[in-house]
């Protein structure tokens, strides 16, 4: 068995500088207050960050079937198994803080749990669009399947790019001693950095779009989700691909 944590002790070892990128969403929705009482009796029950992170992609997986399956009631329950993982994406880092466990590698597995969300979330809008076969849009069922999952490629695809341009500054640097990249921390970001940033926030799965999604079972918003999710990615993935070409030019 673990310890016993009251919500204030818990509250206190919030980092204050992780306000500055809290979504708009975060912010009206106490996401972060509600990822604490669960985090309670995950402390009691000895349950580990790591642990943690890995039901959080289990819920992310399970959020996407749900929403894939051409039934009402499943998408429903697909669709509130997606906040329900952003709690745990919370649980994960407040038990690593308490238990003073966060590390480097810790991060990376919480940033696996996003990258399970975020690539399967469009597939599964776009299957539950083509499930319930009408929208507000004149489009054949069929686009749907195809916008979830281009938004789903290129999602990852954008993140391939940044992580190989990252991965490659981070081996010049070793090599030559050199600083080449700012804005590597993610709370003192300058630049395209800052702006990339802000826009994945309040932009991506866990800011604005939270809202619709919230309203999707009731008015049928999978097909603008879909949509929004695709013109998203890949507008990102050109962003982001003109960047980095432009920087390893000059380079």
């Amino acid at each position: 068995m673990g310890k016993f944590v009251t919500y204030s002790e818990l509250k206190a070892t919030f980092p204050e500088e992780k306000k500055a990128v809290e979504s708009i969403y975060g912010i009206i929705v106490p996401v972060r207050k509600i990822s604490y009482i669960f985090t309670i009796p995950m402390l009691a029950l000895g349950v580990s960050a790591f642990q943690a992170s890995i039901i959080s992609i289990f819920i992310a997986v399970a959020s996407c079937i749900f929403l894939s399956i051409p039934s009402a009631v499943c998408r429903v329950i697909g669709v509130i198994l997606v906040p329900m993982w952003h709690i745990f994406d919370c649980v994960d880092g407040n038990i690593a803080r308490y238990n003073k466990t966060a590390s480097d590698f810790g991060g990376v597995v919480d940033a696996i749990s996003g990258y399970f969300m975020m690539a399967l979330l469009p597939i599964g809008l776009g299957m539950a669009s083509f499930n319930v076969g009408h929208g507000y849009l004149p489009i054949p069922g069929e686009y749907y399947l195809l916008m979830g999952g281009l938004g789903a490629v290129t999602d990852v695809l954008a993140r391939l790019i940044h992580q190989k341009y990252a991965f490659t500054a981070m081996k010049l640097e070793t090599k030559t001693g050199k600083y080449v990249e700012k804005g590597d921390n993610q709370y003192h970001l300058t630049g395209f950095n800052r702006f990339r940033k802000m826009i994945g926030v309040e932009l991506g799965i866990v800011g604005i779009p939270m809202f619709v999604l919230w309203l999707a079972p009731v008015f049928n918003l999978y097909h603008i989700l879909t949509i929004y999710y695709c013109l998203f990615h890949v507008g990102s993935v050109v962003m982001i691909a003109a960047y980095y070409l432009r920087k390893c030019n000059k380079a």
